[in-house]
């Protein structure tokens, strides 16, 4: 299904809402400091999340944050192929706190995939 195109009288809303208004309040404002009138506020409410992403509104979004922790493991399985493989070349770039925990987390790594069974 194709994303809403944008509606332009919400988006000229969203463009003259100030979105730093305190957590707790309910109240929209213009970004001259007016408040909404009810009619503003029932717009502004109902906007999309498109229509509030192209004002450039940001939208919590739960299904992010498990594209990034899942990101977050992939990037780290990547990056420990190469540091296992180069570790002479990391070592230098360590503090010495690092690099002792660095071996000690290898030594749990390395203990950890002998005893798997395959």
């Amino acid at each position: 299904m194709p994303a809403a195109t944008p509606r332009p009288h919400v988006m000229a809303l969203l463009f003259d809402t100030d979105f730093k208004r305190p957590a707790d309040s309910l109240i929209f404002r213009h970004l001259d400091g007016r408040l909404f009138t009810e009619e503003e506020q029932a717009i502004v409410r109902k906007a999309t999340i498109e229509e509030l992403q192209a004002a450039g509104v940001h939208v919590h979004n739960p299904e992010a944050g498990a594209d990034a922790a899942a990101a977050a493991t992939t990037l780290v399985e990547l990056l420990l192929k190469y540091a296992v493989k180069h570790h002479e070349t990391l070592a230098p770039l360590m503090t010495d706190e690092d690099l002792i925990e660095y071996d000690r987390l290898a030594t749990v790594v390395a203990a950890g995939a002998q005893a798997a069974p395959e």
